[in-house]
Protein backbone atom coordinates (compact mmCIF):
# COMPACT_ATOMS: atom_id res chain seq x y z
CA UNK A 1 0.00 0.00 0.00
CA UNK A 2 1.26 3.82 -0.91
CA UNK A 3 2.23 5.63 2.06
CA UNK A 4 -1.18 7.56 2.80
CA UNK A 5 0.58 11.21 2.65
CA UNK A 6 1.58 9.98 -1.15
CA UNK A 7 -2.36 9.35 -1.76
CA UNK A 8 -3.80 12.91 -1.13
CA UNK A 9 -1.24 14.36 -4.19
CA UNK A 10 -1.58 14.35 -8.15
CA UNK A 11 1.15 11.66 -9.10
CA UNK A 12 2.65 10.15 -12.33
CA UNK A 13 -0.27 8.22 -13.99
CA UNK A 14 -2.31 9.40 -11.66
CA UNK A 15 -4.75 11.98 -10.85
CA UNK A 16 -7.45 11.75 -7.92
CA UNK A 17 -10.94 11.55 -8.33
CA UNK A 18 -13.63 12.64 -5.99
CA UNK A 19 -16.71 11.51 -6.03
CA UNK A 20 -19.62 14.46 -5.10
CA UNK A 21 -21.47 13.14 -2.14
CA UNK A 22 -21.26 10.22 -3.39
CA UNK A 23 -22.56 9.46 -7.10
CA UNK A 24 -25.48 12.52 -6.54
CA UNK A 25 -26.14 12.59 -9.84
CA UNK A 26 -27.33 8.83 -9.67
CA UNK A 27 -28.26 8.10 -6.31
CA UNK A 28 -29.73 10.28 -3.34
CA UNK A 29 -27.05 12.26 -2.27
CA UNK A 30 -25.21 11.84 0.79
CA UNK A 31 -26.96 7.90 1.77
CA UNK A 32 -24.91 5.03 2.02
CA UNK A 33 -26.22 3.56 -0.94
CA UNK A 34 -24.48 6.87 -2.87
CA UNK A 35 -21.43 6.75 -1.32
CA UNK A 36 -21.19 2.88 -1.55
CA UNK A 37 -21.54 3.33 -5.13
CA UNK A 38 -18.89 5.69 -5.47
CA UNK A 39 -16.11 3.18 -3.47
CA UNK A 40 -17.10 0.20 -6.08
CA UNK A 41 -16.36 1.87 -9.15
CA UNK A 42 -13.00 3.19 -7.95
CA UNK A 43 -13.15 6.61 -6.54
CA UNK A 44 -9.87 7.96 -4.28
CA UNK A 45 -12.31 10.01 -2.36
CA UNK A 46 -15.59 10.93 -1.08
CA UNK A 47 -17.00 14.49 -0.05
CA UNK A 48 -20.15 14.65 2.37
CA UNK A 49 -20.90 17.22 4.63
CA UNK A 50 -21.70 17.09 8.46
CA UNK A 51 -25.01 18.49 10.34
CA UNK A 52 -25.75 18.19 14.01
CA UNK A 53 -29.23 16.89 15.22
CA UNK A 54 -31.20 18.16 18.11
CA UNK A 55 -29.79 15.54 20.28
CA UNK A 56 -26.26 16.19 19.53
CA UNK A 57 -25.96 13.42 16.97
CA UNK A 58 -23.71 14.42 13.99
CA UNK A 59 -25.63 13.49 10.54
CA UNK A 60 -24.78 13.49 6.58
CA UNK A 61 -26.91 16.03 5.20
CA UNK A 62 -25.57 19.00 2.38
CA UNK A 63 -28.73 21.44 4.05
CA UNK A 64 -28.89 22.87 6.97
CA UNK A 65 -32.02 21.93 6.42
CA UNK A 66 -33.98 19.09 5.31
CA UNK A 67 -36.53 20.73 2.81
CA UNK A 68 -34.79 19.90 -0.62
CA UNK A 69 -33.99 16.10 -0.52
CA UNK A 70 -37.37 15.25 1.86
CA UNK A 71 -41.03 15.88 1.47
CA UNK A 72 -40.71 17.06 5.10
CA UNK A 73 -39.35 20.69 6.20
CA UNK A 74 -37.71 22.38 9.34
CA UNK A 75 -33.69 22.72 10.23
CA UNK A 76 -31.97 19.08 10.80
CA UNK A 77 -30.75 21.17 14.25
CA UNK A 78 -34.78 21.05 15.04
CA UNK A 79 -35.01 17.23 14.80
CA UNK A 80 -33.96 14.28 16.71
CA UNK A 81 -32.03 11.47 15.32
CA UNK A 82 -34.93 9.32 15.90
CA UNK A 83 -37.38 11.15 14.11
CA UNK A 84 -35.03 12.46 11.19
CA UNK A 85 -34.54 7.91 10.90
CA UNK A 86 -38.39 7.79 10.50
CA UNK A 87 -38.18 10.29 7.33
CA UNK A 88 -37.73 9.41 3.73
CA UNK A 89 -34.23 10.64 2.16
CA UNK A 90 -34.45 8.68 -1.27
CA UNK A 91 -38.02 8.94 -2.40
CA UNK A 92 -37.90 12.38 -3.11
CA UNK A 93 -34.56 11.63 -5.48
CA UNK A 94 -36.81 9.17 -7.11
CA UNK A 95 -39.67 6.09 -6.41
CA UNK A 96 -36.57 3.60 -7.11
CA UNK A 97 -34.88 4.59 -3.68
CA UNK A 98 -38.05 4.91 -1.42
CA UNK A 99 -36.75 4.21 2.26
CA UNK A 100 -33.54 5.54 1.88
CA UNK A 101 -32.41 6.40 5.57
CA UNK A 102 -29.90 9.43 6.52
CA UNK A 103 -26.92 8.05 7.47
CA UNK A 104 -25.10 9.17 10.69
CA UNK A 105 -21.24 10.02 10.49
CA UNK A 106 -20.87 7.30 12.59
CA UNK A 107 -22.56 4.95 10.53
CA UNK A 108 -20.79 6.04 7.23
CA UNK A 109 -16.90 6.23 9.25
CA UNK A 110 -17.69 2.64 10.31
CA UNK A 111 -17.98 1.65 6.56
CA UNK A 112 -15.20 3.25 5.21
CA UNK A 113 -12.69 2.29 7.69
CA UNK A 114 -13.89 -2.00 7.71
CA UNK A 115 -14.12 -1.78 4.06
CA UNK A 116 -11.37 0.32 2.71
CA UNK A 117 -7.30 1.14 3.57
CA UNK A 118 -6.91 3.85 0.92
CA UNK A 119 -10.69 6.33 0.51
CA UNK A 120 -9.78 9.53 1.62
CA UNK A 121 -12.31 11.41 2.95
CA UNK A 122 -13.06 15.37 2.42
CA UNK A 123 -15.39 16.56 5.24
CA UNK A 124 -17.48 19.53 4.89
CA UNK A 125 -18.94 21.00 7.82
CA UNK A 126 -21.87 22.51 7.50
CA UNK A 127 -23.32 23.28 10.77
CA UNK A 128 -20.64 26.41 11.70
CA UNK A 129 -19.65 25.86 15.37
CA UNK A 130 -16.57 24.64 16.86
CA UNK A 131 -18.53 21.80 18.91
CA UNK A 132 -19.73 19.95 15.47
CA UNK A 133 -16.02 20.65 14.38
CA UNK A 134 -14.30 19.36 17.32
CA UNK A 135 -17.19 15.97 17.61
CA UNK A 136 -16.26 15.71 13.98
CA UNK A 137 -12.85 15.52 14.37
CA UNK A 138 -12.43 13.40 17.40
CA UNK A 139 -14.92 10.10 15.81
CA UNK A 140 -12.38 10.74 12.96
CA UNK A 141 -9.75 9.92 15.42
CA UNK A 142 -12.07 7.53 16.96
CA UNK A 143 -12.58 5.19 13.81
CA UNK A 144 -8.25 6.07 12.91
CA UNK A 145 -9.51 8.29 9.90
CA UNK A 146 -8.41 11.30 11.01
CA UNK A 147 -5.00 10.97 8.67
CA UNK A 148 -7.04 10.01 5.45
CA UNK A 149 -9.29 13.14 6.10
CA UNK A 150 -9.33 17.23 5.13
CA UNK A 151 -11.56 19.45 6.95
CA UNK A 152 -13.69 21.61 4.25
CA UNK A 153 -16.07 24.57 5.19
CA UNK A 154 -16.85 28.07 3.38
CA UNK A 155 -16.88 29.27 6.88
CA UNK A 156 -12.91 30.74 6.63
CA UNK A 157 -13.26 30.82 10.47
CA UNK A 158 -14.14 27.44 11.03
CA UNK A 159 -10.78 26.51 8.72
CA UNK A 160 -8.90 29.25 10.78
CA UNK A 161 -10.41 27.28 14.20
CA UNK A 162 -9.09 23.95 12.94
CA UNK A 163 -5.63 24.85 11.91
CA UNK A 164 -5.47 26.35 15.54
CA UNK A 165 -6.64 23.97 17.68
CA UNK A 166 -5.82 20.66 15.33
CA UNK A 167 -3.05 21.95 13.17
CA UNK A 168 -2.27 18.20 12.10
CA UNK A 169 -5.39 18.00 10.28
CA UNK A 170 -5.83 18.88 6.68
CA UNK A 171 -8.13 21.48 5.75
CA UNK A 172 -10.01 22.58 2.44
CA UNK A 173 -11.31 26.31 1.85
CA UNK A 174 -11.69 27.88 -1.37
CA UNK A 175 -11.19 31.36 -3.53
CA UNK A 176 -11.33 33.95 -1.10
CA UNK A 177 -14.39 35.96 -2.31
CA UNK A 178 -16.37 32.92 -1.92
CA UNK A 179 -15.99 32.20 1.66
CA UNK A 180 -17.42 33.83 4.80
CA UNK A 181 -15.54 35.80 7.39
CA UNK A 182 -12.28 35.49 4.88
CA UNK A 183 -8.83 36.77 5.83
CA UNK A 184 -5.57 36.34 3.71
CA UNK A 185 -4.53 34.34 6.45
CA UNK A 186 -6.76 31.91 5.60
CA UNK A 187 -4.75 30.97 2.85
CA UNK A 188 -2.15 30.19 5.47
CA UNK A 189 -4.14 27.52 6.80
CA UNK A 190 -5.29 25.57 3.64
CA UNK A 191 -3.61 22.04 2.56
CA UNK A 192 -6.37 22.24 -0.54
CA UNK A 193 -8.72 24.69 -2.16
CA UNK A 194 -11.43 23.93 -3.67
CA UNK A 195 -12.09 25.74 -7.07
CA UNK A 196 -15.29 25.75 -8.60
CA UNK A 197 -15.67 25.71 -12.67
CA UNK A 198 -19.35 26.55 -13.69
CA UNK A 199 -20.21 29.20 -11.02
CA UNK A 200 -21.03 32.13 -12.08
CA UNK A 201 -18.03 34.58 -13.33
CA UNK A 202 -16.30 31.51 -13.76
CA UNK A 203 -14.23 31.50 -17.33
CA UNK A 204 -10.82 30.26 -18.37
CA UNK A 205 -8.62 33.15 -17.12
CA UNK A 206 -10.17 32.74 -13.64
CA UNK A 207 -10.16 29.08 -13.08
CA UNK A 208 -6.72 29.53 -14.62
CA UNK A 209 -5.74 32.34 -11.92
CA UNK A 210 -7.08 30.49 -9.04
CA UNK A 211 -5.37 27.37 -9.86
CA UNK A 212 -2.18 29.83 -9.80
CA UNK A 213 -2.68 31.19 -6.64
CA UNK A 214 -3.03 28.12 -5.09
CA UNK A 215 0.15 26.57 -6.17
CA UNK A 216 1.80 29.78 -5.38
CA UNK A 217 0.77 29.00 -1.21
CA UNK A 218 1.20 25.32 -1.59
CA UNK A 219 -1.86 24.45 -1.91
CA UNK A 220 -3.51 21.67 -4.02
CA UNK A 221 -5.81 22.80 -6.29
CA UNK A 222 -9.22 21.06 -6.44
CA UNK A 223 -11.31 21.10 -9.55
CA UNK A 224 -15.23 21.15 -9.08
CA UNK A 225 -17.34 19.77 -10.39
CA UNK A 226 -16.63 17.37 -13.81
CA UNK A 227 -19.09 15.45 -15.20
CA UNK A 228 -18.08 15.60 -18.99
CA UNK A 229 -15.30 14.43 -20.73
CA UNK A 230 -14.44 17.90 -21.73
CA UNK A 231 -14.96 19.44 -18.32
CA UNK A 232 -12.93 16.76 -17.05
CA UNK A 233 -9.83 17.40 -19.68
CA UNK A 234 -10.27 21.25 -19.13
CA UNK A 235 -9.51 20.08 -15.41
CA UNK A 236 -6.36 18.37 -16.69
CA UNK A 237 -5.13 21.43 -19.09
CA UNK A 238 -5.53 23.45 -15.53
CA UNK A 239 -3.36 21.28 -13.94
CA UNK A 240 -5.91 20.15 -11.18
CA UNK A 241 -4.35 18.18 -8.27
CA UNK A 242 -7.88 16.18 -8.10
CA UNK A 243 -11.19 16.01 -10.18
CA UNK A 244 -14.57 15.97 -8.35
CA UNK A 245 -17.85 14.55 -10.47
CA UNK A 246 -21.36 14.40 -9.66
CA UNK A 247 -20.85 11.22 -11.75
CA UNK A 248 -17.06 10.51 -11.00
CA UNK A 249 -17.00 7.41 -13.64
CA UNK A 250 -16.84 9.95 -16.06
CA UNK A 251 -13.53 11.22 -15.04
CA UNK A 252 -12.18 7.73 -13.89
CA UNK A 253 -13.34 6.77 -17.71
CA UNK A 254 -11.47 9.98 -19.36
CA UNK A 255 -8.63 10.00 -17.12
CA UNK A 256 -7.83 6.42 -17.51
CA UNK A 257 -7.83 6.68 -21.50
CA UNK A 258 -5.44 10.03 -20.84
CA UNK A 259 -3.66 7.11 -18.91
CA UNK A 260 -3.95 9.39 -16.06
CA UNK A 261 -5.99 7.38 -13.43
CA UNK A 262 -4.66 3.48 -12.34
Amino acid sequence: MKGMKELWFKRDGHIPVLGHRGICEKYPENTMISFEAAINIGVDLIEFDVNVTKDGELVVIHDNSIDRTTYHTGLTRDYTLAELKKIDFGCKFSEEFKGTQIPTLRELLSYVSENTDTLLLNVEIKDYSHEVVDATVAMLYEYNLAERSVIACFNAEIIRYVKAVYPEMHTQGFPGRYMSNFTEGTYDCMFGMGIPIHWGGCTDDSIKKDVELAHSRGILAWLFVADTPEDVERCVKFDADNITGNNPAVALEVLRKMGLHR
